[in-house]
């Protein structure tokens, strides 16, 4: 009687849907994840034996463990099917090195995407474990466990707290407090801008922007300036001077891939990094469709190649082909490449094959999924087409020595731009003939303010991650959150904002381990891993040279003097400086005398708010004509806006949206503070001429590898 196959994934869902497509000869089950890993209490890493790792049976897979031990002991053969990256290379690794005292016919499978051909193939084709692949993976988690455990004591003993270092979770840090520093030292300097609303001699009416004087660009100060500006235009007629046409062929993106995937996620449905792959996780292991088979919908989601096989180009032209004609076709099929290496050789995010259509299966998905799928449905599908063909019209419109200048586009053939538009928000322009005089209808100064960079969002602080390639697509999610359990970052309105201990912490390493908070030499680490993947480079030597610099850094640091975290405050018994300490006994953070022992004053410590710096608006003050800011109030812990004239002018706007209209007065109605009950209330805007008041909406609620150390 021959013996049952036994192939292990890491997954219990992973392990549904495949066993649905093998048949009896085959026993599917699941590791759930890791089986061994390095104990978390200990460094667990002989680093006078060449790095030589211990890793321990973890506590919690005990049952697993036996289970696949006794099923192993009663097949013929054992296929690991782990995820085909690194992480799942090395839990194949893992789980031979359990399992080959038990059963020593063990191979490594893969497939990039569940479905039943895939599947079918990858157990025609067992393979041995990529050793290569281990390697990287091991170097990558030793490199994470020296980072943690050598940096994260010396940040506990020299600031205080359960604070922790990691090789990629520092840079990171950095890269938030380094814009939070420009943004806090940025200056806003005025500007004015003049529009022109024009009608010529066809419709429709368009608006055009003053660009130039004299030729050379023109910039306004102030509104003097633009007062002058606007008496100079007054006297003289606009003529169309110049029509200049062009046609613009914009190429398709390439499909989607880890990182892309989680910015467009996040700018377009506003999806955590971690939601998002939680979600495509679960489009990956499968979804049951229509007659009860559940099928994988998406390829392998943590990739960073732009490759797609020739069977799914071939599905994507029939389809493209069948649903909007040939001509939406490319002659050839589109290739796309990428700069420097990649790691392994995966697909990019797309479709399975079979091609399911978002609205065929939407009844079958749930609404987060649905959109996930959208996403890499519609990007895949507009890789595989045509490009776009667009007419873009400048006019440039002479006035004197002042010159306007506006650009349309009008689409001739929408192309890729079928399932993936980025639309440019151009205006229509009419068909118009040089030397024409136009009609100015309306000549409108405006005053502008610069504004400082933007703070990151999760996917900004992705793209310049990955732009600067440091760590991978894959852990930026459990960067991201750690970061957040630290405290060293808050979120304001979606964006990042680092908290004191976050700015001291990021202070400290690129003073004291610049080496490691260099972008280039996280960069480079990455680039060696990609080499030990490769079989280039040995992994020990790649450690030795990082712990190297670690151990110089680590003895620099000795000796130096303790970080204060202080408050702003003096002590009211002493006159010494506040400061915030961390207690291990009641396992939190409060605000204490910096002259202890002697001045045993404490307080409690309110939660760590940064508060930002006003940010200057495009807009004047209605009553006063200065200009308007965006500010933050401590007491009620909501953005405002307000004039720069207070207190001789207290206008104020809030930043709440409308809740609909007064039944009264017809006005909007907004959420707002009451300082005399501190709460929120729905009141009429018109307050107070007029005096509505409803009861308050329930209150929203919030929304939810490296070693900690």
């Amino acid at each position: 009687m021959t013996k049952k196959t036994l192939i292990i994934v890491e997954s219990p869902a992973k392990s549904s849907t495949i066993s649905r497509y093998l048949g009896k000869d085959y026993v599917v089950s699941s590791s759930m994840g890791h089986v061994r890993d390095l104990n978390p209490h200990i460094l667990s890493i002989d680093v006078q034996n060449n790095f030589k790792p211990h890793y321990e049976e973890l506590k919690d897979k005990k049952n697993v463990i036996r289970d696949l031990k006794a099923l192993a002991k009663h097949c013929g053969r054992i296929f690991l099917a782990p995820d085909p990256d690194r992480e799942g290379e090395a839990i194949a690794y893992h789980l031979k090195e359990i399992l080959k005292s038990t059963n020593e016919r063990i191979f490594r499978i893969l497939f990039h995407e569940i479905t039943r051909q895939a599947v079918s193939e990858a157990v025609q084709h067992p393979m041995d474990i990529d050793q290569d692949k281990v390697n990287s993976q091991q170097m990558r988690r030793l490199l994470d466990r020296l980072a943690g455990y050598k940096i994260s004591p010396v940040l506990q003993r020299k600031i205080g707290g359960p604070l922790s270092a990691g090789r990629v979770q520092s840079i990171a840090l950095k890269l938030i407090v380094e814009r939070e520093k420009e943004i806090q030292a940025f200056t806003a300097e005025e500007y004015w801008t003049v529009s022109a609303e024009l009608e010529g001699s066809a419709p429709p009416v368009f608006n055009a922007r003053l660009e130039k004087y004299q030729g050379k660009k023109l910039l306004i100060p102030d509104e003097k300036t633009a007062l002058h500006v606007l008496s100079e235009l007054s006297g003289n007629s606009y003529v169309l001077k110049a029509v200049r046409k062009r046609v613009r062929r914009p190429k398709p993106l390439p499909p989607l891939i880890t990182s892309t995937l989680q910015q467009e996620a996040f700018k377009k449905h506003r999806f955590p990094v971690s939601k998002t792959m939680k979600v495509a996780q679960s489009l990956y292991e499968g979804v049951n469709l229509e007659g009860g088979e559940q099928t994988g919908l998406i390829t392998y989601m943590r990739t960073d190649s732009f490759r797609i096989a020739v069977s799914a180009q071939e599905s994507a032209a029939d389809f493209i082909r069948a649903t909007w004609g040939q001509e939406y076709l490319p002659d050839k099929a589109n290739v796309f490449g990428r700069k420097g290496k990649i790691q392994d050789a995966h697909e990019a995010i797309r479709p399975t094959v079979p091609l399911h259509s978002p609205e065929e299966i939407k009844r079958f998905l749930s609404p987060d999924q649905f959109k996930i799928y959208c996403l890499i449905w519609d990007r895949f599908m507009a890789s595989q087409m045509r490009a776009a063909r667009i007419d873009v019209t400048n006019l440039d419109i002479a006035n004197g020595d002042y010159l306007f200048s506006v650009k349309g586009e009008v689409i001739r053939f929408d192309g890729h731009l079928k399932c993936w538009n980025t639309d440019s928000g151009t205006p229509l322009l009419p068909p118009l003939r040089e030397g024409e005089i136009l009609k100015a209808l309306a000549v409108t100064p405006k005053q502008n303010f610069t504004k400082p960079p933007s703070r990151y969002t999760e996917a900004s602080l992705v793209k310049i991650l990955e732009e600067k390639g440091i760590g991978r697509p894959s852990t930026y999610a459990k960067i991201i959150s750690t970061l957040g359990k630290r405290d060293y970052i808050v979120r304001e309105e979606r964006r990042f904002v680092p908290t004191q201990l976050g700015v001291k912490v990021a202070e400290y390493l690129d003073q004291h381990f610049s080496d490691m908070m260099q972008y280039s030499f996280t960069a480079e680490l990455e680039k060696q891993l990609d080499k030990v993947s490769e079989g280039q480079l040995d992994w020990v030597q790649g450690i030795r040279r990082f712990y190297h610099r670690l151990e110089e850094n680590l003895e620099q640091v000795r000796d130096t003097e303790k970080v204060d975290l202080k408050v702003g405050r003096a002590c009211p018994e002493c006159g010494k400086d506040l400061v915030k300490k961390y207690s291990r006994k009641t396992n939190g953070w409060f605000v204490g005398c910096s002259g202890y022992p002697q001045c045993t004053y404490t307080e409690r410590l309110e939660k760590d708010s940064p508060r930002p710096k006003d940010e200057p608006l495009d807009r004047a003050c209605p009553e006063c004509g200065k200009p308007l800011v965006r500010r933050y109030s401590p007491k009620t812990k909501q953005y405002f806006t307000g004039c720069t004239g207070y207190p001789e002018c207290r206008h104020i706007e809030t930043q709440e949206p409308e809740l609909g209209d007064c039944p009264v007065c017809g006005k909007p109605l907004r959420k707002r503070f009451s300082r005399k009950t501190r709460r929120y209330f729905v009141g009429c805007s018109g307050y107070p001429e007029c005096t509505y008041i409803q009861k308050s909406p329930a209150p929203e609620k919030a929304g939810s590898g490296e070693d900690p150390a």
